[in-house]
């Protein structure tokens, strides 16, 4: 196969030129080192004033190219000698006047889209779908360094009909609970491949009891994905994730995974999957400082698929970022040796990058109609992606209206929306109502003491406006008020996070030091007013939101004109 190989330039390279093989680019400086380009190894180097030595400048640029460049004859010595020092003042002058340099330009081993919308690979060889080599260096703007392997390139076979078939087979073996588990596994893997390139990477879970075949999908993604997995187990600390990850477009393959936000291992899982799925190139990503006073910036851009008997309690963020897939029983069906998954990743991966065009359109059609069967962006983004991802690796044209309905309606789209339904104000106002307190309310003649949620409590007041003073008085000592207001119920909660008796109903929740009062302004009917909360106590800064609908009794209109 004859190949084009272009320069940085754009002109066809001529390799047979070995007196041009060496040199640097400037890129800029970084604090007080030099950043520059290497012509001869096609690696990023940052340069300390002492790292301008002669034997180094020969070492990094190459010897012939420094001897071509910089040789000059000195009358003292009568001889011919390497002008370091000229060459050091040349790389100190040029990244002085380049100016400050950020990674962030970089792109390493990984698949990238380049700005005619077309992927880039770079890998041992830096290439496109379309059959073009490029050299590694700059191009739009951007560095493409040797930095790896990805384990394909524009030799590698694609995989066949009956070989996606196979390693799907080998997805469904497990007996998942989910309607096309094994498709969305598929649609990960391919998705994976692409993640650098895309604005969302949606993560997936699976779950399930022991030796339900969860970790054994688990396996067989990470041998179809080769070196660009990056396998572990557990939890990991976000110290690992710096070394291991930042700048990478490797896929995070956690087995063990038992989800505990609680858990700082686990919590910084979450953040570093949380960056991950929506960080952009020019995002700085996580920022730390160094000893040396200088910060330095974290990014990932890793998908996440993990295994765990137990999923745990994920925060409402995290859920509309993952998937979770469950399963049951002993797995059956196809299974993958290790040397046919091997076989099989860098086939698949060949084929995807070859349907790039079928995915993109496809990814359009498929958020469309999730977005029209009343799913919101959030999962559009996430399902959508991994359902088109799946079209790819099955046809090689992209999915109608017609091929979208099936998939989703196939999903059962209907459960993935209640699930993302669930939101942090849901959340709170939940944290909020369901504390059980006692109350002295009346009880025909007499006064007597209950124990009761703040939900039965709110829906005793709806029912009886002015018959509950005591429970009135009580809710207005804890910062809540229930009123008639404009034709509808309203709750109103005291915004202060300085609230003792608040601080009290909300303790053991991520709202304990405050801040519910911005979060519940998200419900219906919320806003911001100032009012007071009940007799004998002064006007405050509140949150008014609708009282649920189901704490109200439906026809009550004889009270609600008594209450107004």
């Amino acid at each position: 196969m004859n190949k084009t190989i272009l320069s940085t330039t754009g002109t066809p390279l001529n390799q047979q030129d070995s007196s041009s093989c060496g040199g640097y680019i400037a890129l800029g400086m970084v604090g007080n080192k030099f950043a520059v380009f290497s012509l001869l190894n096609k690696q990023v180097q940052f340069l300390s004033p002492s790292d301008l030595k002669e034997m180094n400048l020969k070492a990094l640029f190459g010897a012939l190219w420094c001897e071509l460049h910089y040789n000059e004859f000195d009358a003292k010595k009568e001889e011919v000698v390497f002008n370091h020092k000229r060459l050091a003042t040349d790389i100190l002058s040029a990244c002085q006047a380049a100016g400050p340099y950020s990674e962030t330009a970089e792109r390493r081993v990984g698949v990238w889209k380049m700005s005619d919308g077309q992927l880039v690979v770079n890998g041992r060889q830096l290439w496109r779908a379309d059959g073009t080599v490029l050299e590694h260096g700059i191009h739009e703007g951007r560095v493409y360094p040797v930095s790896g392997d990805v384990g394909f390139d524009l030799s590698t076979p694609m995989a066949t009909r009956e070989d996606v078939n196979q390693v799907l087979a080998a997805f469904n073996s497990p007996q998942w609970i989910h309607p096309m588990a094994g498709e969305i596994v598929l649609g990960f893997f391919g998705m994976s491949l692409v993640s650098t390139a895309l604005r969302r990477r949606p993560h997936v879970l699976m779950t399930g009891p022991a030796a339900c075949g969860k970790s054994t999908v688990l396996e067989y993604v990470r041998w179809l994905l080769g070196s660009l997995a990056y396998g572990c187990t557990g939890p990991q600390t976000m110290a690992a994730f710096y070394q291991s990850l930042a700048g990478t477009s490797k896929v995070v393959v956690n087995d063990e995974f038992e989800a505990d936000p609680g858990k700082k291992g686990c919590k910084d899982t979450f953040e570093v999957a949380r960056m991950s799925y929506s960080l952009q190139e020019g995002d700085e990503g996580i920022v730390r400082g160094t000893v040396t006073g200088k910060s330095k910036s974290y990014r990932f851009y890793s998908p996440f698929i993990a295994a765990g008997i137990s999923p745990g309690k994920m925060e409402p963020a995290d859920l509309t970022r993952w998937v979770i897939l469950e399963a049951k029983g002993k797995p059956q069906g196809e299974k993958l040796t290790e040397a046919q998954a091997r076989e099989f990743g860098p086939r698949l991966a060949r084929l995807f990058i070859s349907r790039w065009n079928v995915f993109q359109a496809s990814e359009d059609v498929v958020r469309h109609c999730i977005l029209s069967l009343g799913g919101d962006g959030r999962m559009a983004d996430t399902v959508g992606t991994l359902l088109a991802s799946y079209w790819a690796f099955v046809s090689e044209s992209p999915a109608t209206e017609e091929d979208a309905k099936f998939l989703v309606s196939m999903l059962g789209i209907e459960e993935r929306i209640a699930v993302h339904q669930v939101s942090d104000e849901l959340q709170c106002l939940e944290a909020l109502t369901s504390r059980v307190l006692p109350f002295k309310v009346v009880d025909g003649a007499a006064l007597v003491t209950r124990h009761l949620s703040i939900a039965q409590a709110i829906e005793m007041v709806c029912k009886d406006p002015t018959g509950q003073p005591e429970l009135v008085m009580r809710l207005a000592q804890m910062g809540l008020r229930v009123a008639l207001a404009k034709g509808k119920w309203s709750l109103y909660v005291v915004n202060s996070p300085m609230h003792q008796e608040l601080r009290k109903l909300f303790a053991g929740t991520k709202w304990a030091t405050g801040g519910w009062s911005v979060v519940l302004r998200r419900l219906p009917g919320g806003e911001e007013s100032t009012q007071r909360i009940g007799a004998g106590l002064g006007a405050a800064k509140v949150t008014v939101v609708d009282v649920p609908e189901h704490l109200l009794l439906a026809g009550n209109e004889d009270d609600m004109l008594l209450a107004a």
